[in-house]
């Protein structure tokens, strides 16, 4: 494959945000030469427009949606609501329920609903049945997330699970049972949109992706919308991190703090999590979105949400250079860890395939990536050289004079993508280049890119 190399900038249009989760954007509509306008949607809904009352001194079940949105790309469907109060999912009367419909005409019943519940490891199951039909359709690749304080739900299921329909109308409904004892036996149920089930959205794939600044500034290419900036007053920003199928992205500070755009923030590091001289290098999301991993330069894991927190790390070891960068395995059950001297570090199910550790290196190691099949992997040097362990080498900028460092790479396609402190965006994959700032670079170095799911 062709490594292609672009120091032309390509401008992305300007995505306004449709709908906000505490704070951040969530969906966006299209942009020139792209099919999003069509497979998206987001609808607002009025606050306080289902109102119940159920006696004198009875406590009034409120269910009341502010918005809701879906996202139909890259073969899954994302559905989100966002609740005017939160509420832990804990209902388990028959009226009480948060779901999404999904149907091929607008005037008719839905074909499939889509549930979200509390799930047995508290972080939100996914349930998808054909109305009328006891079993429920076996889905085992849909995931749920939560954050009932700040009331954001999200549903992510595989279009096979809804009988892959090239488009459908959707609507979401919140339901809540009356108090026992109340003056009525139904439920307060709101429906967003309010006219059933909503406009048509249509099946697109989507490519692209993201790249932040030291400063917290994203910049997005391609398909990949602008979700926010972070923002971290005395500290560098130094990862974003992209969330599955295409619900945002995380970013993380030296000091370890989390920012969410558009998934749900599972925690982040406090002051006394930090050793003298210690601060976080990278954040792994895990294959649901419902938690990723944080580590330091000392080796240092720290698990949030469902992420696994007893995959081990590498904090015991005497390192001979800092820990620098972190990667999932294909499969989620694992990660590599590297340092800037080129040692690599396997665990979980990573396999070990052997590092540049011992080799005086020319220019420090920045990144890690796994190759697709989870067999080996890519180092990135500072200087743009690459080197693959048990992975086809797909090229590197090693010979090549960078007009700045190397600072990031990540899976891309059938190979890797990378980012230079001046935002140029080297793509050695079988997917499309969709854009860099290299002829205009940004005024604080960029210091890592990830790609849209």
């Amino acid at each position: 494959m062709l490594a292609a190399f672009a120091r032309r900038p390509r401008l992305a249009a300007t995505l306004a945000a449709l709908l906000t989760f505490g704070g951040a954007p969530l969906l966006s509509p299209g942009h020139a030469g792209a099919a999003l306008a069509d497979s998206t949607a987001a609808v607002t809904d009025p606050a306080n427009d289902v109102k119940r009352s159920f006696g004198s001194g009875a406590t009034e079940p409120k269910a009341d949606i502010l918005a809701a949105s879906a996202r139909y790309q890259n073969d899954f469907i994302n559905l989100t609501m966002k609740l005017e109060k939160g509420d832990d999912l804990t209902g388990s009367a028959a009226g009480d329920y948060l779901r999404w419909s999904i149907g091929a005409r607008q005037e008719a019943s839905p074909d499939f609903v889509v549930q979200l519940k509390r799930g047995a490891n508290s972080f939100g199951e996914v349930v998808v049945f054909v109305p009328g039909e006891g079993t429920p359709v076996s889905c085992p690749e849909a995931i749920g997330s939560f954050d009932a304080v700040n009331g954001m739900y999200l549903a992510s299921v595989p279009t096979t699970c809804v009988g892959s329909p090239a488009s459908f109308h959707w609507n979401a409904q919140r339901s809540v049972a009356p108090p026992a004892g109340g003056q009525f036996t139904d439920p307060a149920t709101d429906i967003a949109p309010d006219d059933g089930l909503g406009k048509a959205i249509s099946a697109s794939a989507v490519v692209g992706y993201w790249a932040i600044g030291a400063d917290g500034k994203v910049y997005n290419f391609g398909d990949a919308p602008k979700l926010g900036d972070a923002s971290s007053p005395g500290n560098l920003i130094i990862d974003i991190e992209a969330a599955p199928h295409g619900t945002g992205y995380w970013t993380l500070d030296s000091k370890g703090v989390v920012t969410a755009f558009g998934p749900v923030s599972y925690g982040s590091l406090s002051p006394a999590d930090l050793k003298l001289g210690e601060k976080a290098v990278s954040m792994s999301g895990t294959r649901t979105g419902a938690g990723y991993w944080i580590f330091t330069n000392k080796g240092r894991m720290f698990a949030f949400g469902d992420a696994n927190k007893d995959l081990g790390d590498v904090s015991t070891l005497k390192l001979n250079g800092d820990v620098v960068d972190s990667s999932p395995t294909p499969s989620g059950k694992g990660y590599y860890l590297t340092a800037a001297d080129g040692g690599v570090f396997a665990l979980g199910d990573a396999k070990f395939q052997g590092s540049m550790g011992a080799v005086k290196l020319n220019q420090p190691v920045v990144a890690i990536v796994p190759d697709p099949d989870g067999e080996g992997y890519w180092l990135v040097a500072t200087d743009g050289g690459v080197f693959a362990f048990k992975a086809v080498f797909k090229g590197s900028m090693g010979d090549t004079r960078l007009n700045k460092p190397m600072r990031g790479m990540v899976p891309y396609g059938n190979g890797y993508l990378m980012v230079a402190e001046d935002g140029g965006v080297f793509n050695f994959s079988n997917k499309p280049f969709s854009g860099s700032t290299g002829n205009n670079p940004p005024a604080v170095p960029m210091v890592s890119i990830t790609v849209l799911q």
